[in-house]
């Protein structure tokens, strides 16, 4: 979450509050400060600790100054968050002078209202502080699906983290998340967004929430792998932003020009892959994919004299 956000950032500020996408002026551009902050709260054992702010951003307004934006992202939430975030903010508007807008970002799985305020009210003294939050759990998926801002769907991937909780058993979380992650993904395609913007959204959409088995994790590779084919003439860009790091990018990685010349290969690395790394059947390939039982098995048949299986 803590990546998406750095990488789409102005697309998330319309969650934050809708009036500060009104109030600053990006065409400025906008910097992530220095995440450390010394502490002068000594813990239990009468150390010192260092905190770490999740993200600190500085933007420019409309009108000719400055604000920062300070995003903490809570997954188990804590009796004294809210005494926390008052405790940044102190340090941090000691430190800039700037106008602070703060945003806790709660992916608990569960719908539960967090406090967002911090109070001190003795013997006349008083202060009340106030940020604001993004509690995932209680988006709405229909008002996810039709907002604008393409971080709606980091949202609605976030999202997936309620699955576990109405699933009976493994396998039923795997084949709703699975259905989940395909949606995703036609979605983000329709949604047709700049490259990088793609790119970041895809990374997030593998690697936030995993698969428990890693049979479906396959099936979800070569699910995608289908879809960016279908819906893409860059393959190269998508592909290398995918699958970094896996084997089924080895056809895709020596791809550096534009456009890919036709499937064959493609869908030849993506059976090889099936076959050697995860030992599916030739009918375990076809009901995944729809890649014909007969190119299924002369591929087979080449991997048998290439030796790479017996």
């Amino acid at each position: 979450m803590k990546g998406a956000l750095e990488q789409l950032f102005e697309d998330f500020l319309p969650f934050i509050n809708p009036g500060l996408v009104q109030s600053v002026d990006l065409t400025k551009g906008f910097e992530f400060l220095n995440k450390e902050l010394n502490s002068v709260i000594p813990i239990e054992n009468g150390k010192y600790e260092q905190k770490i702010l999740d993200k600190l951003v500085k933007l420019h307004t409309k009108d000719g100054k400055q604000l920062l934006v300070h995003l903490e992202v809570q997954e188990k939430y804590n009796k004294d968050f809210s005494e926390r975030m008052y405790s940044y903010f102190n340090r941090l508007y000691a430190k800039y002078k700037l106008p602070i807008i703060a945003c806790a970002i709660f992916t608990e799985p569960n719908e539960i209202d967090r406090e967002n305020t911090f109070r001190i009210d003795y013997m006349g003294t008083v202060m009340n502080y106030q940020f604001n939050t993004c509690k995932i759990a209680s988006q709405h998926i229909d008002d996810l699906i039709n907002h604008p801002s393409p971080f709606a769907l980091i949202l609605l991937i976030a999202k997936s983290v309620l699955l576990k909780k109405s699933c009976k058993n493994n396998l039923e979380f795997d084949e709703r998340l699975l259905t989940h992650k395909i949606e995703m993904v036609k979605l983000l395609l329709e949604r047709k967004l700049p490259v990088h913007k793609q790119n970041a959204i895809m990374d997030f959409l593998f690697y936030y929430i995993n698969f428990e088995y890693s049979e479906t994790t396959a099936k979800f590779e070569l699910k995608v792998n289908i879809l960016t084919n279908k819906n893409t003439k860059d393959m190269y860009t998508i592909a290398d932003a995918i699958y970094e790091d896996a084997e089924i990018t080895g056809y895709f990685k020596g791809k550096k020009k534009g456009k890919i010349e036709g499937k064959k290969e493609a869908k030849e690395d993506v059976i090889r892959s099936l076959i050697i790394k995860h030992g599916f059947s030739d009918q375990q390939i076809m009901d995944y994919t729809d890649i014909s039982i007969s190119f299924i098995k002369k591929t087979r048949t080449i991997l048998k004299a290439e030796k790479l299986i017996h």
